[in-house]
């Protein structure tokens, strides 16, 4: 006679009591162990903002590369020279936004969208000081702008990851208050003499 294999009530609350215990565990480590996508993005975008800097600066769009730093800052250039000079060195998606007034660029209005699918904007405009503010963020669904609001702490329309540029092409993340949320996203140190990343 063939004995019938079954579980008790008994037996099978024990089992579904380990495997909760272990869910309990491994979900955690599971969603930390996934990649935070905020960071690559910023990370991303610091070296390709970086990388196409370097490009622009060596490229034949600007009279006299010694003084490019200085070309940049020319106040009798056209506004739109930098922003097209950097688009010039990206794999761009779309049309470039750079004929525009300084300062209307935003998430939803962007100077460029790269291949990968990063929006850039803040190009647009001259440079008034030693360097400036650009914004990078990735495509954004209205359900994480809205958790984005609350966890970056900014509305929806500061919503892009900060970009300090210098005209001298340096770039990096200042240690400051405006850059909190951007430091906290990068393990490393981005200023240096050369620049690199």
């Amino acid at each position: 006679m063939k004995r019938k294999f079954a579980f008790t009530l008994a037996e099978a609350l024990v089992t579904l009591a380990i495997l909760g215990v272990l869910a309990a565990l491994l979900i955690p480590v599971l969603e930390s162990s996934r990649p935070d996508k905020d960071k690559l993005t910023y990370k991303k975008a610091l070296y390709t903002m970086q990388k196409a800097l370097s490009q622009a600066m060596d490229s034949d769009s600007f009279p006299n590369t010694a003084n490019s730093a200085a070309y940049w800052k020319d106040t009798k250039i056209e506004p739109e020279a930098f922003c097209e000079s950097v688009a010039e060195s990206l794999n761009i998606a779309g049309n470039v936004n750079c004929n525009i007034p300084a300062g209307s660029s935003s998430f939803a209005n962007p100077n460029f969208t790269t291949n990968d699918g990063i929006r850039y904007w803040g190009l647009e405009g001259k440079f008034t000081s030693d360097n400036r503010t650009i914004y990078a963020d990735r495509a954004l669904s209205k359900n994480e702008i809205n958790s984005l609001e609350k966890t970056r702490g900014r509305d929806a329309d500061d919503l892009g990851l900060k970009i300090r540029v210098g005209y001298d092409g340096r770039v990096d993340t200042p240690d400051t208050d405006e850059f909190e949320l951007e430091n906290g996203l990068v393990d490393m140190s981005l200023q240096s003499s050369e620049g690199n990343l």
